[in-house]
């Protein structure tokens, strides 16, 4: 009775490891997969790597990956989470989420108390489509098609004490 036990204790203790990623991801398949190392020289290879829905990354070598095997099966194993301990952000409080980029330093901040912050590399991002605000836009400058709101110049205008009128929907 010990022996068939032990056998399941054997298995439980297999069912998850902590791995460090050893290749670039396999993206030729429809799920990535990784190569990565467990403690004591242990290398697997073909890991599928499983992430929520609607997120997607790709981990680089030498990440952390936590790999999950199927009934204490080494050869059944899937990785479902990843992180680097190399470039964790340390800006974070206490209730803060942030989706950042390990390797530029783009951000967007979710902070505490409600408010959000974006951060893109070099001070430039790109927002497509068409967007409503409600409430107040504050910018430095803003340039539609190449000219400044701030220091724009109307021709054909004399000047004199009369304002124009507001601005006409379109």
């Amino acid at each position: 009775m010990t022996a068939p036990l032990r056998r399941l204790g054997q298995r439980i203790l297999m069912a998850l490891g902590i791995a460090r990623q050893l290749a670039d991801t396999d993206e030729s398949l429809t799920v990535s997969r990784l190569q990565v190392v467990l403690p004591g020289g242990e290398i697997r290879s073909d890991v599928p790597l499983m992430q929520d829905y609607g997120l997607a990354s790709r981990p680089v070598p030498g990440s952390d990956i936590v790999v999950i095997f199927q009934g204490g099966d080494r050869t059944r194993g899937v990785a479902v989470a990843s992180g680097d301990q190399r470039n964790r952000p340390d800006y974070l409080q206490g209730g803060d989420v942030a989706l950042y980029h390990p390797g530029t330093g783009s951000r967007i901040w979710m902070k505490a108390d409600g408010s959000i912050q974006i951060d893109p590399a070099g001070g430039k991002g790109t927002i497509s489509g068409d967007w409503t605000f409600s409430g107040t836009i504050t910018a430095a400058d803003v340039i539609a098609n190449g000219i400044h709101l701030t220091d724009h110049k109307h021709s054909g205008v004399q000047q004199g004490n009369d304002q124009t009128g507001g601005p006409v929907a379109t």
